[in-house]
Formats: C-alpha cells, sequence, structure tokens
C-alpha cells in the first residue's frame, strides 16, 4: 500500500481509501467477485457506477480531501447496494463445491465460480476449478487422439470405465 517514495498526498490517499477497500473485499466475499451491482436495480447500479467513476479522478488527481469524499460516498453506496439485494431476495454467491481426489491431489469443482474465496477458506490447498474451466478442458482433451481412443472404447463397450492412462507412444501397435 505505501512505498518509500510515496508523497505525503499518496500516503492520505491511500488511507483514505483503505475503509472503501475494506468493504469492496467483504462485499466481493459475501456476494462474489464484482455481482453485486448485478443484484440492484439498473438505476441503483448505475449512481454506483458514477460514484466509483468520480472517485477514480479524485485518485488519479491525487486529491486527498476528494478521496476521502469519494471514498465515503462509495462507502455507503456499497452499504446500500447491500440492503437492497437483500430486500430482494438475492442470495450470497455459492461456495457449494465437489471435492474430487486424483492421483493424490484434491480438486474443487466449483458451478458459481464467484464464490471461491469462501470456497478457499473451507477447503485451504484445494486446487478450484469452475464448471466453465472443466468444459473447457473436456472440449480440448476431445482433439487428443487419447481421448479419441478411450471414446472408441467407450462406444466398443458401453459401460467400461478408464482405470488408468499412459501416454507412453501411443502410435506403438497392439501386440495381437
Amino acid at each position: 500500500m505505501i512505498y518509500p517514495g510515496a508523497s505525503a498526498t499518496d500516503i492520505r490517499c491511500d488511507y483514505a481509501l483503505a475503509p472503501f477497500d475494506r468493504l469492496a473485499n467483504e462485499m466481493d466475499h459475501k456476494w462474489g467477485i464484482d455481482r453485486l451491482v448485478e443484484l440492484v436495480p439498473p438505476e441503483m447500479a448505475e449512481r454506483y457506477g458514477s460514484a466509483m467513476a468520480k472517485l477514480n479522478e479524485a485518485i488519479d488527481s491525487g486529491d486527498a480531501e476528494q478521496v476521502t469524499l469519494r471514498a465515503g460516498v462509495c462507502i455507503r453506496g456499497l452499504q446500500a447496494m447491500d440492503r437492497k439485494a437483500t430486500e430482494l431476495g438475492a442470495q450470497p454467491a455459492s461456495d457449494e463445491l465437489w471435492l474430487v481426489q486424483a492421483d493424490g491431489r484434491q480438486f474443487g469443482l466449483l458451478r458459481d465460480d464467484r464464490g471461491w474465496q469462501r470456497a478457499l477458506e473451507r477447503h485451504p490447498g484445494i486446487t478450484l476449478l469452475t464448471e466453465r474451466e472443466m468444459v473447457m478442458a473436456i472440449e480440448a482433451w476431445q482433439k487428443t487422439q487419447a481421448a479419441q481412443m478411450v471414446l472408441a472404447v467407450k462406444d466398443a463397450f458401453p459401460g467400461a470405465a478408464v482405470q488408468a492412462a499412459k501416454d507412453d507412444n501411443l502410435q506403438d501397435e497392439i501386440p495381437w
């Protein structure tokens, strides 16, 4: 936050932003990253966008008084949006995941990627993958020669399950 070459104004701006940053992180943690503005009426989201634009202008200009004023406005905006989202019945981002162990590693497969912070708190050290990332990986895998072989086996032997796979040399002749 503070670097050795920071001016007095830089430090004042950084410290004025600290309460806003803390609350913004709390809202991201509760609702999901950048999701709160999606949960409130467009007019409210636009007003918050305007407040954020003015805060950014104050930061860019290095005006500590304006940064302090604008950070306060944004804090009140976050609080109002939090109340409105709750009033409208919005649900916090889901941190539900499907835990899978493979080859001694633990993976968390998330349906809602916006709940990743809480998922990691509940399951430290796991590798998180989102539903979208899983689909992209499967699509990429399906284009490989190994996948074509596995899929051909599954077509030929319905109900077959792959127990292990090696990719030593897929071009070898089958010895029979």
